[in-house]
């Protein structure tokens, strides 16, 4: 019958619209009602009724139905949409937590960077002392032969700890940059057979260089240390031997916003790419890699400087470093240096070293620590200079009130302990006799204080620690250039 009708079809079609006519009911409507339920979907139209009648509810029932399947419709696309801006939000989520991450370790990098600076300028300063004491015995002429070879080593140590905060340096971005063009195969090429020594027998090492490579704007010396510090890590992933592949490639990078990598930006780069087939590393390990002294290897087998010099050098180039590796299958390093925009600067020519020649001029010593001082004193007056010493910028202006007519050359440390500071100073003393020369001396490499006196041919810059011999020479050409 009809309600069975209905039944059957409504399983097929929730949605369809149906009319029950009839002149009489074989259900009361008690049983009619629970036949089919209480239902929206449902009109009993009693014969006799009028064709209008039927029309209006075939009209209404139709749009009812239309508007119903407009409804479902839009309720399937909206919920597409909340799925999809529910995916996209998700991704955003976790895109910001690994942003929020490389933020903070950003962060902690910047302090390790910082004390790494402070602490590389400081031990400078004892180096400096340990060094030129060292070079003072060894050049003295009674000195046994055993006595001698023992100095020797004293200095060799000081050179190895003078590498180790060179290191720190360039981790903390504060180390001298000697920028010019450069096409990073040729840095290959040059390290190519060191590499091969320095690796070993068991490991294979393959370079492919791709050809036309654009420039990049670089530090030769510190391009070399990128590739040397990398395979060093690379040859230790591998104690039983392996492959070594370094690569090059021109890159495009279309969008300004790369996920997972904050650094990343739209534009043309260099990528060098340094992969090996070692052991790899956990993500936990991975996370800590470029942390300054952290390191896997056992006791007086690594420093921990290397991978975080790296850092440090690729940021002070512009650029950034991506990391893929995995446990038993090896690690990737990817390297992006943007591509050169500019001319390659002009080379500065090579300083003709000037023969010694004994000292008659009267310098100013400037020197808050009083064991660089009294060395930097020693060696002045064995070559014949006068001294006058001062430990602080302003006890240095007090002596040149008594003595400023006679001061030839100020030799002065960039940061002093009174807040006066080395280009201070010089600026001071310079307004007063602009014929003055100037030296300044820093523990660190790149010193911003000076670069104004520096780049007009007015003063000469000295890193500590430094030799006697090139303190020597560079007051001999401050004073007579």
């Amino acid at each position: 019958d009809g309600v069975e009708t209905v039944e059957e079809i409504w399983k097929v079609d929730p949605d369809l619209q149906v009319v029950i006519c009839s002149a009489y009911s074989d259900y009361s409507w008690n049983d009619l009602l629970a036949s089919v339920g209480h239902s929206d979907r449902l009109v009993i139209l009693k014969k006799p009724f009028d064709p209008i009648e039927a029309q209006q509810l075939a009209q209404a029932l139709t749009e009812k139905w239309r508007l119903l399947q407009e409804s479902k419709n839009k309720l399937s696309d909206l919920e597409q949409i909340v799925g999809a801006r529910t995916a996209e939000l998700q991704a955003e989520i976790v895109e910001r937590k690994q942003l929020e991450a490389q933020f903070r370790q950003s962060q902690k990098m910047e302090a390790f960077g910082q004390l790494a600076g402070g602490v590389a300028h400081d031990f400078n300063n004892l180096l400096a002392v340990i060094m030129g004491f060292a070079n003072l015995l060894r050049d003295t002429e009674e000195l046994g032969a055993e006595a001698r070879e023992q100095i020797e080593q004293v200095h060799l140590a000081g050179e190895r700890a003078a590498n180790l905060t060179r290191q720190l340096l360039t981790f903390s971005r504060k180390r001298d940059m000697q920028i010019r063009s450069l096409n990073l195969n040729d840095v290959i090429g040059d390290v190519a057979k060191m590499l091969v020594r320095l690796i070993g027998e068991d490991i294979k090492l393959e370079c492919k260089s791709s050809p036309n490579l654009p420039r990049v704007q670089a530090d030769p010396s510190m391009m070399e240390q990128v590739l040397m510090n990398l395979a060093v890590n690379a040859r230790d992933a591998m104690p039983k031997g392996g492959q070594l592949m370094i690569s090059t490639e021109a890159v495009v990078i279309e969008s300004s916003h790369t996920p997972g990598q904050s650094e990343a930006r739209a534009g043309d780069f260099v990528c060098l790419s340094v992969r090996d087939t070692g052991c790899g590393m956990t993500p936990e390990v991975q996370a800590r890699i470029f942390e300054p002294f952290f390191t896997t290897k056992g006791v007086g087998k690594g420093t921990g400087l290397g991978l975080a010099t790296v850092f440090g050098i690729v940021k002070q180039h512009l650029g950034w470093i991506e990391v893929a590796s995995e446990v038993g299958l090896g690690t990737t390093f990817k390297i992006f240096i943007p591509v050169s925009s500019q001319p390659a600067p002009e080379r500065k020519a090579k300083v003709v070293e000037s023969k010694t020649r004994e000292g008659t001029e009267t310098v100013l010593l400037v020197e808050d620590e009083e064991s660089v001082r009294g060395l930097l004193k020693i060696i002045l007056q064995r070559h014949g200079y006068r001294v006058l010493e001062a430990a602080s910028g302003s006890a240095a202006l007090l002596v040149w009130q008594e003595y400023g007519t006679q001061i030839d050359l100020l030799l002065t440390d960039m940061i002093m302990p009174d807040g006066l500071t080395g280009r201070e100073l010089a600026r001071q003393l310079l307004a007063q006799e602009p014929g003055l020369k100037v030296v300044y001396s820093s523990g660190y490499d790149d010193d911003p204080e000076g670069t104004a006196f520096i780049s007009r041919g007015t003063a000469a810059f000295l890193q500590k620690p430094y030799t006697p011999k090139k303190l020597i020479q560079t007051v001999h050409q401050c004073l007579d250039g």
